[in-house]
């Protein structure tokens, strides 16, 4: 019993820990200046054969982002980088990653007929379903069992968090619709941010010195985002700050979250 409390707790911890620094690197609370140059590289501002500008772009990101509630279920694969994701990263119970390498995420989440999510990340697997959060910390197959109180996973560390938080009203009309592309196995408008946009981006991330590229598809069928890519570069070349995701499989049948049968004091 006592060995049960213990895991639950260590769990809680942690689970609460990386989304504390999931919703804080969203939202770019940091105290780094913004970047004074953050300029796009080759080809991240409007083309000359660019589609929708101004609030054109607006129009077809800002819906972006309530398509995603619309959605029934999607499969997802998610990278984070640099900024605040490294010290999460230094949180989870990975053996011997880097905190400056970026990590992965995959997982699946359903919104009807429940809210649920199925997601690993670093040697961390969390089943969200039924009111509790199931934590199975380095791949053991043996799950705590945490009531959610409040913060669900589902809802806030997830690529629909991550867009909202990244794409708002104040960067959305900064983008510019360059063309028609199939993304991901779906017809999509590929979106690119222009450099005043970019700039937006790194001041909300509040990283120094660092160039900026942001590129999204929005699927043409659904008006869902399928894929993203922020990306802020260091003087050096390497990754200050990353959000890259892809979506599949929306509103697939076959996308099922269960609760898991090895649960630890159940």
């Amino acid at each position: 019993m006592f060995r049960f409390a213990q895991r639950q707790s260590r769990g809680s911890l942690v689970l609460m820990a990386v989304l504390g620094i999931a919703m804080s690197a969203c939202s770019g609370s940091t105290t780094t200046a913004a970047p004074s140059k953050p300029g796009a590289t080759g080809n991240g501002g409007a083309t000359g054969n660019g589609g929708a500008t101004g609030n054109g772009g607006a129009t077809g990101l800002n819906a972006a982002a309530s398509a995603f509630a619309s959605l029934n279920s999607y499969k997802f694969s998610m990278t984070l980088a640099g900024g605040t994701f490294s010290s999460m990263l230094s949180m989870l119970p990975s053996s011997s990653a880097s905190i400056s390498a970026p990590f992965t995420m995959t997982g699946t989440i359903t919104t009807k007929p429940e809210k649920a999510a199925d997601i690993t990340i670093a040697g961390l697997h969390i089943i969200e379903i039924g009111g509790y959060d199931y934590i199975d910390m380095g791949g053991t197959g043996s799950f705590d069992q945490i009531p959610i109180s409040g913060t669900r996973l589902a809802d806030r560390f997830s690529p629909a968090t991550m867009f909202s938080n990244t794409i708002g009203p104040s960067t959305a009309g900064g983008y510019d619709n360059v063309g028609t592309e199939t993304r991901n196995g779906t017809r999509a408008d590929h979106y690119q941010a222009s450099s005043t946009a970019l700039a937006e981006l790194g001041s909300i991330a509040a990283i120094a010195s660092a160039t900026w590229t942001a590129n999204v598809w929005i699927a043409q069928n659904g008006g869902y985002p399928v894929s993203m890519a922020v990306i802020g570069k260091a003087s050096d070349n390497s990754v200050a700050y990353e959000v890259l995701f892809d979506i599949t499989n929306v509103n697939d049948p076959a996308n099922k979250v269960t609760a898991p049968t090895n649960v630890t004091g159940a």
